[in-house]
């Protein structure tokens, strides 16, 4: 059997990204260039990529189509943290606020990655 933290690892790259972009201080994220993009978007995308990378990591190193009860856990597992960042964004002092919005932003990528990555695996496979 594979090892199937290899397929894994980019989900779990890209979950401390989303953990780094919540909680860095404002100032050490400004890029010097300004990008007309909705925040909630950005959430909603951060958060489907993640999700959809863990779907598909799953799935090809068991190489079988994830199972109902785990794709529920990975979607637990985005929505909790989304909230949780909110809410550590809204303690710390670092010019971050927190925001219900953005929470529900990461939860709506988190359930349109479930949906369709299950919709397209089953196209796929």
């Amino acid at each position: 059997m594979r090892n199937p933290w290899i397929y894994r690892a980019p989900a779990l790259a890209w979950g401390f990204l989303i953990i780094y972009l919540s909680l860095a201080p404002v100032q050490h994220l400004d890029p010097g260039w300004e990008l007309n993009v909705s925040d909630k978007l950005a959430h909603g995308v951060l958060y489907f990529a993640w999700v959809v990378l863990l779907y598909f990591g799953t799935s090809r190193a068991y190489q079988k189509p994830v199972r109902r009860r785990k794709m529920i856990f990975y979607w637990t597992a985005a929505v909790v943290a989304g909230a949780g960042l909110e809410l550590f964004q809204g303690w710390m002092s670092y010019g971050r606020s927190a925001d219900v919005l953005d929470a529900l932003a990461n939860t709506g990528g988190a359930i349109i990655a479930i949906v369709g990555s299950r919709f397209l695996h089953k196209f796929l496979a």
